[in-house]
């Protein structure tokens, strides 16, 4: 074989294993995916991989608190981590203020604390189902999860600002979640603006000022249709308006309040889920109430009052009922909530009759 023809085979033969090579790698790569997908990956989409939170919060005004931190270290069980962190300061000589909690995956509760101190405690999960190595998929989830605590003392008022700077996911687009409890002294009223994206928030035990809470979705658990876990306003009094929204979606988690009431207020509320209202009746206490759903169920039952139809709207029922004598009443609560496709529930009715207002 001459010069010539040898290295026309030579180059004839690395051209062939070149192009070998590249179908080789190209089925190993479509191969890769196809298993990928055959796993459920997720598709490359920004919003399901490491990124700044959409909370918009900043540090409150006023002299900061320095608290105490304990910051517990990572605990992995199996494909799941759990990772504690805890702030304490004093509170002492505060009366009420203002509360801010935001968090994009995961539960909020406020609630009373037994003590004069402020506690903020933040669990963060971590689940690696589905990744290459479960258990670091999990641990590090959760170190790019980043969650901001601030707390400051502002004209004799406690001011408690928490939320989600920036959200970890695992490479099977799997967030980190994040349960936030907030305990504070339940001397003073409190304003509270609270929202989380996916997942329920709950008060308890205090008195609200002028509030707004924004549920969002609920969680969400694979094999339960809908979301679970009602956004909750549990034996708190109110002070202010009170203003409560989640998703309108038919499957939308439920909203569920059992409050007194202080002063004249108004309580909003907005989803599609079941709701269901209680009121701690009092002869100083009058009630308005209005409940409107697509769905067949809207009761509305206000001691001494008559429920009726309410003239207006656009969702298929609407209840009304008002106490007897509301004008004269010194006390006076506005309820009006709105269901897209479920229950409505508002009652106020004494265990046993009241004695009259003295």
């Amino acid at each position: 074989m001459t010069g010539g023809r040898t290295g026309h085979y030579h180059s004839l033969v690395t051209r062939m294993r070149r192009g070998s090579a590249t179908r080789l790698l190209l089925a190993v790569a479509l191969v890769s995916a196809a298993a990928l997908h055959a796993q459920g990956a997720p598709p490359p989409d920004p919003r399901y991989r490491t990124r700044t939170s959409d909370c918009r919060v900043e540090p409150p005004p006023g002299r900061a608190l320095t608290p105490t931190s304990r910051d517990g270290s990572v605990r992995i069980t199996g494909y799941t981590a759990e990772k504690v962190v805890t702030h304490t300061a004093d509170a002492r000589g505060l009366a009420g203020g203002e509360i801010i909690v935001c968090t994009e995956y995961g539960r909020v509760e406020i609630a009373d604390a037994d003590d004069q101190s402020v506690h903020v405690q933040v669990r963060l999960e971590g689940f690696g189902e589905g990744s290459p190595d479960p258990a670091e998929a999990a641990r590090r989830v959760i170190e790019e999860t980043d969650i901001r605590v601030a707390m400051s003392a502002h004209e004799g008022r406690l001011n408690v600002r928490v939320w989600h700077a920036t959200l970890g996911f695992t490479p099977m687009a799997q967030a980190a979640a994040v349960g936030i409890r907030v305990l504070v002294p339940a001397s003073g009223a409190y304003a509270v603006q609270s929202t989380a994206f996916h997942g329920a928030v709950a008060v308890r035990r205090l008195t609200l000022a002028r509030s707004t809470f924004r549920g969002r979705v609920g969680d969400k658990f694979k094999g339960i249709p809908g979301y679970i876990g009602p956004m909750e306003l549990d034996n708190v009094t109110l002070a202010g308006d009170v203003d409560v929204t989640s998703d309108g979606a038919r499957l939308a988690a439920p909203v569920f309040a059992k409050l007194r009431v202080a002063s004249s207020s108004r309580l909003s509320v907005e989803t599609g889920g079941d709701i269901t209202i209680a009121v701690q009746p009092h002869p100083s206490l009058g009630v308005h109430a209005l409940a409107e759903t697509s769905a067949d169920t809207a009761r509305v039952q206000i001691d001494g009052a008559t429920s009726s139809d309410a003239p207006g709207g656009t969702l298929a029922v609407r209840r009304q009922a008002e106490s007897l004598g509301f004008s004269d009443k010194s006390v006076k609560l506005d309820v009006r909530v709105t269901s897209t496709a479920g229950r409505v529930t508002i009652v106020s009715m004494p265990a046993a009759p009241l004695a009259p207002s003295r």
